[in-house]
């Protein structure tokens, strides 16, 4: 379960922080804004799914996955909101974006790795 958190973590902060940077974030504060918000959430949300599916011994569904992610994307634009310097979009889109495509990265890559090894 452990391992799943780091694993979790570590590509969602090198996904959103790469993500970012192509969008157009410069500032330093800004990429650490962006890791601090997912070092707080992504945590939380991997663990409660893991939770959840040790308990209910299932694979989590997007019924589940979707109202959990939700949360984690309206608190991170919350603390992105007015602590970003980055304003060319709107931090609610923003965080939609940088959540929505470190979802579907991390699968893709939890999906190669797991036919690979």
């Amino acid at each position: 379960m452990i391992k799943s958190l780091i694993i979790s973590l570590i590509l969602t902060l090198l996904i959103e922080n790469a993500l970012a940077a192509i969008i157009g974030v410069r500032e330093s504060k800004d990429f650490a804004l962006i890791s601090l918000a997912n070092v707080v959430t992504n945590p939380i949300l991997v663990h409660t799914l893991n939770v959840i599916h040790f308990i209910f011994k299932r694979t989590i569904r997007w019924h589940l996955i979707l109202p959990l992610e939700t949360v984690m994307v309206v608190a991170e634009a919350l603390f992105y909101k007015n602590r970003l310097t980055y304003k060319k979009i709107n931090p609610f889109l923003f965080s939609i974006i940088l959540n929505t495509v470190s979802y579907f990265g991390g699968r893709v890559i939890y999906e190669i790795a797991t036919k690979l090894f």
